[in-house]
């Protein structure tokens, strides 16, 4: 939001700036007004002195009005001193032979002394002051003000309507809407982080519809072994055929209760990834270390670089790597490589087994919670690559399942951009 708060205020300076030099020569038709006032006394002001230094003023008083009266309802008049008081500074002002300038609101007098010592007051009117002149520029500047504040709203006001419409359209369950990012750059952070949302969403809801699915295929076969199991102990005699059978009940109790705690962890996965603190991690040292003290000697290292910093959290990146290692150890036959390479900006982690690999049309779904390509020869819950998956995904990196060219089993990739 603070991009759309600089917008506004950019504008609103930037239409001020521009709508007060407009104004400016608007309000310039108000100088010459007062350049009309000056040009009225330069003409009257040689006239009046000529009739204060004559004693005669009457002529003077008709040429006076002849050159200056018109439209501007000027006059000429004596006053003795007694009857037009002034101020001593004004009064002294007039004894030097100075005109005093006197203005009110709707007229403008000159004082002259003249000869006889009386006071020659030569008034005339102003110009209508233009005070609803000025009104209306006010009124204006603000409403064009107004005007361009909409005119930069409506977009942002259509793009909200939009995001309104959108995330009705969401909570009413078509998870699969998002929001076509506009060119407006100070919303574009609204409607990025909108369809980040949505897309995490979805992505739980699918979780959650693959734990739903998996968990009540996975429970089916246990439970059915165990009811089978439950039925024979009530009807057999025989006590070691219960004992049998007592264990096999226990066995598929004990792969149930491992099936749900692997199912709440990976429910619990995104949460728990949210609330980590990824930190830079070197590659170079941290391979070497989790293969030394998990995998003892088991694994091939090969990595030719100095230094590999990613950002990740240390542990689950630990997590992601150990269960694709375990993967290729389990069904490879006696080789595991891991190599590390760099990309451009990406480094690269390929995990390679020299098991029977896996059918390239079936690679996407290794990653899937519950998906075992060969449900006879595989052992545990399909879960493994899925959490190593999600946890990849969650700091910005890629995964992929091929074939090792070299091993000529299955080739786990896993790409981290580089820092």
């Amino acid at each position: 939001m603070w991009r759309f708060v600089i917008a506004l205020v950019s504008v609103l300076i930037i239409a001020s700036i521009a709508l007060g030099q407009v104004f400016d020569v608007l309000y310039s038709s108000e100088e010459s007004a007062q350049s009309d006032v000056s040009e009225q006394l330069a003409l009257a002001l040689p006239l009046l002195k000529m009739m204060a230094s004559q004693e005669s003023h009457l002529v003077f008083d008709k040429q006076l009005q002849q050159r200056t009266l018109g439209d501007r309802n000027a006059s000429v008049r004596l006053y003795s001193v007694d009857e037009y008081p002034l101020p001593i500074q004004l009064q002294q002002q007039l004894q030097k032979q100075e005109p005093v300038f006197l203005e009110t609101q709707d007229h403008v007098k000159v004082h002259l002394l003249t000869s006889d010592q009386t006071i020659l007051v030569y008034q005339y009117d102003k110009l209508a002051e233009q005070d609803s002149y000025r009104l209306s520029l006010t009124l204006i500047f603000y409403f064009l003000l107004v005007i361009i504040l909409v005119l930069f709203l409506t977009p942002f006001v259509r793009r909200l309507m939009h995001l309104s419409d959108t995330a009705a359209k969401f909570g009413d369950g078509q998870l699969d809407v998002r929001l076509k990012v506009g060119t407006l750059w100070y919303i574009r952070d609204i409607e990025l982080s909108f369809n980040q949302m949505a897309n995490k969403i979805n992505l739980l809801m699918d979780d959650i519809k693959l734990l739903a699915g998996g968990l009540s295929h996975e429970l089916r076969t246990p439970l059915a072994r165990i009811r089978m199991g439950l039925d024979t102990i009530v009807e057999t005699q025989d006590e070691a055929l219960r004992t049998k059978y007592e264990a096999r009940v226990n066995q598929q109790l004990d792969d149930m209760e491992g099936l749900l705690i692997h199912m709440l962890d990976f429910a619990r996965l995104q949460h728990s990834l949210d609330e980590a603190t990824p930190q830079p991690l070197d590659l170079v040292t941290a391979l070497p270390n989790l293969v030394d003290l998990s995998f003892d000697g088991a694994v091939e290292l090969n990595i030719i670089l100095q230094q590999a910093f990613i950002h990740v959290d240390q542990r689950y990146f630990t997590m992601a790597i150990s269960n694709i290692i375990d993967n290729a150890l389990k069904y490879g036959h006696s080789r595991c490589v891991v190599t590390v390479t760099q990309e451009k900006n990406e480094y690269v982690v390929a995990i390679s087994d020299d098991g029977n690999g896996i059918d390239e049309s079936k690679a996407a779904e290794v990653f899937k919670p519950f998906v075992r390509l060969n449900r006879q020869h595989c052992t545990g819950f399909g879960i493994g690559l899925a959490f190593s998956a999600k946890i990849i995904a969650r700091y910005r990196g890629e995964i992929f399942a091929g074939v090792c060219a070299e091993l000529g089993g299955a080739c786990i990739t896993v790409k981290f951009p580089a820092l």
